[in-house]
């Protein structure tokens, strides 16, 4: 007994020791863990940009894939990196945030693109702006949009001025140069038939334009990236068009709009039964503007497209099981390739030397 009492006080004073010892060298050790966790997130971030800069590949990420319905995660947001470039298509609500989970060089950003204009599509747009540039954007950053997106930079501009001039007067011209704040928006009229306009040609990368149906929002487009081969189509908010299963024919990868109409209906008919007329009202508005995942599957097939992913889902799926209920297993009754339910920060890797 004496014996277990001894043990038990020695290892009570051992641990009051290191206790000790702990709290004398407490700063040392916050110091030492914050030092390490700047190294491991710059290495981590170098990583990142050394990948996405690889010339034997085009990285496509799904920076977001909820579409207004959801209460969680980042609205529509897609990014493309090829030959050295960073383009961005859209950037709804939570896109930014999704974008620097992601360890996504913001400095890097070469241009943007916006489908149309629903702010689910580019409600982070002036963050974007603003944040490219704090982190070292150096050139006047591209807006692409149809008409209608100048009005949409220079009203974030307008609403950045203030912030930005704070930015200059505290960290410097130097660190924050006002000539590289600004953004230029690059207007463009939608083809009117099923054709494609090229509103983007740099070092070999093609960014066509096409026109997508999401009435009563017009103007509103698709868009076409072309590179080394390899065709990456992105539907934009829309029904089902011949301009759409025109420009995705043979596409290596078709990113989606998709809605399961059946799940829509059953939510829409939960909230009649509640009394909600307000949102079953929305509900119902919204299956004429969208693509059912049966219609999005046929396309995909019609159109030889090789992959397929999926975003602005409705509804939002929580978890696999139910991604895989609600949206890969109806896709696959109509189409036979690749499929992915989008998650944000999924990345899907296109080698550019390989024919699959």
């Amino acid at each position: 007994m004496n014996g277990q009492l001894i043990l038990i006080i020695s290892i009570f004073f051992a641990i009051a020791i290191l206790a000790i010892i702990l709290i004398l060298n407490i700063d040392k050790i916050i110091k030492k863990v914050l030092s390490r966790q700047v190294i491991n997130n710059q290495e981590h971030a170098a990583k990142v940009v050394a990948e996405l800069s690889r010339a034997d590949r085009i990285t496509t990420i799904l920076c977001g894939v909820s579409s207004p319905l959801a209460n969680q995660g980042a609205q529509t947001c897609t990014a493309v990196f090829v030959n050295g470039q960073f383009l961005l298509f859209d950037a709804g609500d939570g896109a930014m945030a999704s974008i620097r989970a992601s360890n996504l060089p913001l400095a890097a950003l070469d241009a943007v693109f916006i489908t149309h204009f629903h702010n689910d599509h580019y409600a982070d747009l002036g963050d974007l702006m603003e944040w490219s540039w704090i982190l070292g954007r150096r050139l006047i950053l591209p807006i692409h949009g149809p008409i209608g997106i100048t009005q949409i930079v220079q009203g974030f501009e307008s609403a950045y001025e203030l912030e930005a001039g704070y930015r200059t007067a505290h960290h410097g011209q130097k660190l924050m140069p006002p000539e590289w704040v600004a953004s230029k928006a690059i207007e463009f009229s939608v083809p009117e038939d099923n054709s494609a306009l090229v509103v983007y040609d740099q070092d070999g990368v093609i960014v066509r334009a096409f026109r997508a149906s999401h009435e009563p929002v017009e103007p509103a487009v698709g868009y076409q990236i072309e590179y080394g081969g390899r065709v990456i189509v992105l539907s934009g908010d829309t029904v089902r068009t011949k301009a759409l299963l025109a420009n995705s024919q043979n596409a290596d990868l078709l990113v989606a709009d998709a809605m399961n109409k059946a799940m829509v209906q059953i939510m829409q008919r939960a909230n009649e039964n509640l009394g909600n007329d307000f949102l079953a009202t929305i509900l119902f508005d919204i299956q004429d503007y969208h693509m059912d995942v049966s219609e999005v599957g046929m396309l995909a097939e019609e159109a030889k497209v090789k992959r397929l992913a999926l975003n602005h889902l409705a509804p939002k799926p929580p978890g696999r099981f139910f991604a895989n209920r609600l949206f890969k297993n109806p896709i696959r009754e109509h189409f036979s390739g690749e499929i992915y339910v989008g998650e944000d920060g999924m990345q899907i890797i296109l080698p550019i030397n390989e024919k699959s």
